[in-house]
């Protein structure tokens, strides 16, 4: 028994070491890093996703089975990126509220007015950056879940005429005939979000990435 509580006192030191503010900031760049990469990813699947559907909507009859299943490929490609941004921002959303969180409650304890100052003043301006980023983030993922019901729409309606007739139907849909401006669009939305990511990254850590 003495062994054990003897123990205590050190893991209490454990977790407090592993929940230190440091710990807090690098926890929340490790999301941010994943979450910019997964973005990335999902940015570069739109020129695959809209080739693909380009070559779908011109291929010839005896190929349409070939381009179908590749532009199928591409758009569940697409939706496992959307699911491990989405699992990134739930994880991005915890990390950061615990980071600000309790560098507000550490800033209120301090005793010092200047050095109290100081700490508020630099939060702030860290929530500033990350609302900016989530501004943008929102924005681009909202644009994004657009595109991805779109391509999603057409994979099932051709999926299940594909034919000639299916295809030529497809094609002359308004849809089909604006995804390629839209997806570039979605691009362009995620490209500033990425880089308000970075920006944000760059306030909370040592060295930008």
């Amino acid at each position: 028994m003495k062994r054990v509580l003897s123990t205590i006192p050190l893991v209490l030191v454990l977790v407090s070491c592993a929940t230190s503010a440091p710990d807090r900031s690098a926890r929340t760049a490790k999301t941010l890093d994943s979450l910019q990469q997964d973005s990335t990813k999902a940015r570069l699947q739109i020129d695959a996703v809209i080739t693909s559907l380009d070559a779908l909507l011109n291929a010839p009859s005896d190929h349409l089975r070939a381009a179908y299943d590749k532009y199928d490929a591409n758009v569940k490609q697409m939706k496992d990126y959307a699911a491990a941004i989405h699992d990134d921002d739930t994880d991005l959303q915890k990390n950061s509220d615990t980071y600000l969180r309790q560098w507000q409650k550490d800033a209120s304890s301090v005793s010092n007015p200047e050095l109290r100052a100081i700490a508020e003043q630099r939060r702030n301006e860290i929530a500033d950056k990350y609302r900016t980023m989530s501004t943008a983030h929102s924005a681009a993922a909202l644009s994004f879940s657009s595109l991805l019901r779109d391509i999603d729409d057409i994979r099932k309606v051709i999926g299940n005429d594909l034919t000639p007739t299916g295809q030529a139907s497809v094609k002359n849909t308004t849809l089909a005939q604006s995804v390629k401006d839209e997806g570039g669009q979605v691009a362009q939305s995620l490209r500033s979000a990425e880089q308000a990511i970075a920006d944000f990254r760059a306030q909370i850590t040592p060295m930008a990435k």
